[in-house]
């Protein structure tokens, strides 16, 4: 693999994951103030909750189109930093939420950042070496 095929996985990552930042702010504190377990109403959770599933298939999606080629590595990255920040919050308990209630959140994320990825067909997709 190339020098500039690895800086092309690496902004993937670095721009998939903006992507993903700048989703979720818009879907879970501009559209909705905030979304917590035990203050939000339900239809703050489940449209919020939405909101936040479709940022992160958008942010696969970009991360794929940078990317270029379907490389499993850009998504797993994604997921490794979204279950490292999601063990961070519980752990330190910052969220104030329930913990089933951000496993299944940091969850949603995994799951839409690998579907947004892999609902991409680009003309000149194919797998290499790295996945």
């Amino acid at each position: 693999m190339t020098k500039y095929r690895w800086l092309r996985l690496i902004a993937a990552v670095l721009i998939g994951e903006i992507s993903l930042v700048i989703g979720t702010t818009i879907a879970q504190e501009v559209l909705f103030n905030g979304i917590r377990f035990t203050t939000s109403s339900w239809f703050t959770i489940l449209v919020g909750g939405l909101a936040t599933f479709l940022a992160a298939v958008g942010a696969g999606w970009v991360a794929r189109w940078v990317a270029g080629t379907a490389q499993k590595v850009v998504p797993a990255v994604m997921s490794l930093l979204i279950i490292t920040e999601t063990s961070y919050l519980i752990s330190l308990q910052l969220s104030g939420d329930p913990v089933w209630f951000d496993v299944l959140a940091g969850l949603s994320l995994v799951v839409g950042v690998w579907l947004g990825f892999y609902s991409v067909s680009l003309k000149k997709d194919k797998v290499e070496g790295i996945a």
